[in-house]
């Protein structure tokens, strides 16, 4: 499954807006408020249409917050219709849908969702019937997703779980943290191998992932020992073991979203084998790709998850120059003022990325050169015109000094200046 292309009218802060997309990889960037998290949730609507036809499964609806509200002289109204419409591929099958909402009270429309619905309760009875077929995975990963407290003590629950395909789109298209459930199943599965005393191939193709993608992992498991911290714990190139909540903010991360992604292509589609991170399709939303990480992690990340998961398209959002300097020809969305640009970055220096995609006045010079600049220019002014003062002299002494090559000269004319300070006020 893929999405080409969606169309937004009266959603969160957009009046009207259309975007394509690349069938692989999308950076959308902009402002803070420029509208990039509300694209992502446009698309869990439209993602979430897929659910329509799959029983227990649970379709995402225009909500009141994500209804456009129109300022006025004096009053405030809600815009309608909230029209969520996209364009798009299921398998070879070419699609198009839509979900409205024309009232608070009136509830998300599904009748423009036929074709989608067709094809996704077709699904629902092939895999109610037993029948072996490859799943899109959809997920959407929200600036929410800090993975803290996710040792999986205390988190056991009385509710029956069934080993349906269908537990792999629990709450997928949520704006939380997931990672609880991926820590349950990996749990489970590590038991299951401990009492048949042979590896499981998902457990193998998880580790390797892991240990390919995270910085200084050499391995990891699930403690059970009672006499140790119960939980995820994370071996270390150099034999340090750590429990998962010990780890930082950005490895955890990584290593959550890698293995989150891994789990849900893995109950997907078992009859993928050690194919099912390659071969399934689907769709992934990250908002703020870069969250918590290192620029070195910054610039390996979309590498990471490209070659991973080759057949789900992902669409993301990011501040980072790194990880726009990634984003070939076609891949990187700009969203500025309402409208929208597409372009690449990956031939740009970070310098022309913060000036030209980012916006950003002279990113070369510091603010303290900046300042530099400023002083320097009033002061040959003043030199032109005969009249520097002594304020100047001192500014212009002060903001040069970080930027000097020869800290003893500074020291000598410095100590000139205070030399003739002294006299002058001794006179």
């Amino acid at each position: 499954m893929r999405i080409d292309k969606i169309y937004i009218k009266n959603f969160k802060r957009f009046s009207e807006v259309e975007i394509p997309f690349n069938n692989q990889f999308n950076l959308i960037i902009g402002d803070n408020g420029s509208g990039k998290t509300a694209i992502l949730e446009a698309l869990t609507v439209a993602m979430g249409s897929y659910f329509l036809g799959l029983k227990n499964t649970d379709s995402r609806l225009i909500r009141e917050s994500d209804v456009k509200l129109q300022s006025f002289e004096f009053s405030e109204e809600y815009q309608f219709p909230v029209v969520v419409a996209a364009e798009g591929y299921i398998e070879e099958e070419h699609l198009q849908w839509s979900r409205e909402l024309n009232s608070l009270s009136s509830g998300t429309s599904s009748r423009n969702t036929s074709e989608i619905r067709r094809l996704s309760e077709h699904y629902d009875s092939l895999l109610r019937s037993g029948t072996l077929f490859t799943m899109p995975v959809l997920a959407y990963y929200s600036t929410g997703r800090l993975f803290r407290n996710v040792d999986g003590r205390n988190s056991e629950t009385s509710k029956r779980t069934v080993a349906s395909r269908l537990r792999a789109y629990r709450n997928c298209l949520q704006a939380a943290s997931n990672f609880k459930i991926f820590l349950k199943w990996y749990k489970s599965k590590e038991q299951a191998a401990i009492q048949k005393k042979e590896e499981d191939l998902s457990l193998a193709l998880i580790r390797d992932l892991i240990k390919r993608n995270l910085p200084n992992c050499k391995n990891f498991f699930y403690e059970f020992d009672e006499d140790r911290i119960q939980g995820l714990k994370v071996e270390q190139e150099d034999g340090t073991i750590l429990p998962f909540e010990y780890l930082s903010d950005g490895t955890r991360n990584i290593f959550a979203l890698m293995a989150d992604i891994a789990y849900r292509c893995l109950v997907l589609n078992p009859h993928l084998k050690e194919n099912a991170l390659q071969d399934t399709p689907g769709i992934i939303l990250i908002d703020e790709l870069d969250l918590h990480l290192h620029p070195e992690w910054q610039k390996q990340i979309v590498n990471s998850l490209k070659n991973s998961f080759r057949n789900i398209q992902f669409i993301t959002t990011s501040h980072s120059p790194f990880i726009i300097q990634e984003m070939a020809e076609g891949q990187l969305i700009k969203l500025k003022d309402g409208e929208v640009s597409i372009s690449g970055g990956d031939q740009l220096s970070i310098e022309d990325i913060a000036e030209t995609k980012q916006e950003v006045d002279n990113p070369q010079w510091s603010e303290k050169k900046k300042d530099l600049y400023e002083a320097a220019e009033e002061y040959y002014k003043a030199l032109e015109s005969g009249d520097p003062t002594e304020d100047m002299e001192a500014k212009m002494s002060e903001l040069t000094k970080p930027f000097s090559q020869n800290p003893a000269y500074d020291a000598f004319l410095e100590q000139v200046r205070l030399t003739k300070e002294e006299n002058e006020t001794s006179s």
